[in-house]
């Protein structure tokens, strides 16, 4: 599946439940830069929401991955708990393409980046 850094698909602006809870919770993680949240294809019985992360840099230029370790369980945990069902969260490292693939297909239902200062906002 095609991912787009294009920010013009944003939970601000849709009308989707799960959109106003990922966007709050995006709000209150300063360490997550950009988020996508991926509703896999098949109806009843399909797989777990997909919320693929990428992390801020941080100020001291400790690694990423050392954040993901501490936090990722409980991120995850939140989510769950704040949709009501199941999440699968994801990390990817940045930099990235305007354009990248991951694996698996489905539906953008949010992203956002509003955090990332490489993004210009319209």
């Amino acid at each position: 599946m095609k991912i787009s850094l294009d920010p013009s698909l944003d939970a601000r602006h849709q009308d989707v439940p799960a959109s106003t809870v990922l966007s709050n919770w995006y709000d209150a993680n300063a360490a997550i830069q950009r988020l996508w949240a991926i509703q896999p294809e098949g109806g009843e019985g399909s797989p777990a929401m997909r919320v693929v992360v990428m992390l801020a840099p941080s100020p001291d230029g400790n690694d990423a991955n050392l954040i993901w370790i501490a936090r990722g369980p409980d991120w995850e945990r939140e989510l769950r708990q704040q949709l009501a069902g199941a999440v699968q969260l994801e990390w990817i490292d940045g930099p990235l393409p305007d354009e990248f693939e991951i694996d698996g297909e489905g539906v953008v239902l949010s992203l956002l980046c509003w955090r990332d200062a490489t993004v210009i906002q319209n």
